[in-house]
Formats: structure tokens, C-alpha cells, sequence
């Protein structure tokens, strides 16, 4: 089944998914993510955990993880379905809407449309449900929609003031009828939050630093170039 974390940034989503990932490994579930996590922080690992940026998040890969996983298991694709569950953060930047004839993508497609036969529930992260390709978006069963409950008025705001800021409110939608099926309010637990960086910046291995500008002397000495940093790989918790 596909999922849809939605939410405005400090709305709580990424606190839900890093919930979702501290649960799923602690009930023997393997996870794979694009983005680190501190397994220390979980007491009770029995799952799998496997990073992959999103360079190296492909389908081919993610179809080769699941034969892998499941070739010394006899399982049938019933007792199969939902064993691996993919986390997307960022998803926007895999499947923005604006480039939906990006090379790849209907690779991804063919994935998604049978991602149910390899085992796989799919958990997407983005800001809003349109920043994702139509196509993709069309596969989404359930939209969890996110707020902080100090954004609702004057209420939320005496709420807030109780639980220190650390209330949101997550609002299930069957997303292909747009109905609501229910709701959740859950608070911010340092077990969850500790587990990996959300302000890190997705995308930012893709950048490649500009070559350093240098000035030709009379001579045409081109002289010494400055260094130039590459940018920081990316560091997830």
C-alpha cells in the first residue's frame, strides 16, 4: 500500500514517520530509507535497516533488495506483502509533478504498480500532495495530513501552551475519495525525534561545486586556483 505523510514544515510528519520507523524495526519489519538513522537509539531492533540516497534509490535496486530478502524465506505474495516498507523523505524531489517526463520515471511507475508483489509499503514525505507526479499520486491509498495543534486559533494556541508545543494533530484521508477516516493526536517523544536530522538538506549530493575562478597574469600565469570545498555529504541520524 502506498501513504502519503503530508504537512507544512514543523507539522509533525517527519515525527510520525520516525515513530513509524522506531515501531516497524522494533517489530522485525526491514526498512529501507533515504535517509540515516541512529540505530542506537532503538532498544529493541529485530528488523533490517538499509540506507540509500536518492542517487542510489532506483527500482532496479529496491526489486533486488526484496528478491534478496525474500529468497530464503517460502512465503507466499500474500504473506509477503508489507514485510519491506520504503521511506521517502523529500519525495518532491524523486517525483516532482513538473518533471514527469524525467528519464526514469516510468520505471518508478512499473514499480509502484506492483510494489504490493515485492512486499513493499510505501511511505512518501512532501510539503503537499501536488508537488507529486499525477501519476504516482493516483496510486496513493491514504493521505495522512499533518498540523500542529498551535496553529488552531486561539484553542490550539492554550493547548500549545500545555504541552510546551509538542501536540500535532494527523488527520487520515481515504486519498482517492478525499474522505476523512479518521484522526490522532500525538505528542513529541525524544525517542522518535533523536532518531535521525530533519533539517538536513535532500538533494544537496546531487550539487556540484563550480570550478574556482582564477585571474591570468601578464605572463599568462594562470597562477595558484583557490580551494574549493566540496559540499558535505549528507549526514542522517
Amino acid at each position: 500500500m502506498i501513504y502519503l505523510y503530508s504537512g507544512t514544515p514543523g507539522s509533525g510528519k517527519s515525527l510520525h514517520i520516525a515513530r513509524m520507523i522506531y515501531n516497524s524495526l522494533g517489530a522485525g519489519y526491514a526498512c529501507i530509507c533515504n535517509f540515516q538513522i541512529d540505530l542506537n537509539k532503538i532498544h529493541r531492533n529485530n528488523g533490517k535497516f538499509c540506507y540509500r540516497d536518492n542517487e542510489e534509490l532506483t527500482p532496479s535496486f529496491l526489486r533486488a533488495y526484496s528478491d534478496s530478502y525474500f529468497s530464503e524465506l517460502n512465503l507466499t505474495v500474500r504473506k509477503k506483502e508489507g514485510r519491506l516498507r520504503l521511506f521517502i523523505d523529500e519525495a518532491q524531489l524523486l517525483f516532482n509533478a513538473r518533471d514527469w517526463g524525467q528519464k526514469g520515471r516510468n520505471d518508478w511507475l512499473s514499480f509502484f504498480t506492483q510494489h504490493r508483489h515485492l512486499g513493499y509499503d510505501i511511505f512518501l514525505v512532501a510539503q503537499f500532495d501536488r508537488m507529486l507526479d499525477r501519476q504516482i499520486r493516483s496510486l496513493i491509498e491514504y493521505e495522512y495530513i499533518h498540523r500542529k495543534v498551535n496553529n488552531f486559533g486561539k484553542a490550539g494556541k492554550i493547548l500549545g501552551i500545555l504541552t510546551l508545543g509538542q501536540l500535532f494533530c494527523c488527520v487520515k484521508v481515504w486519498y482517492p475519495m478525499k474522505e476523512k477516516v479518521g484522526s490522532e493526536f500525538f505528542k513529541c517523544h525524544k525517542k522518535y525525534y533523536s532518531l535521525y536530522d530533519t533539517h538536513i538538506i535532500f538533494g544537496q549530493e546531487l550539487q556540484k561545486p563550480a570550478p574556482p575562478e582564477t585571474d591570468a597574469t601578464q605572463d599568462g600565469d594562470m597562477g595558484t586556483p583557490p580551494s574549493s570545498g566540496r559540499p558535505e555529504g549528507v549526514a542522517y541520524t
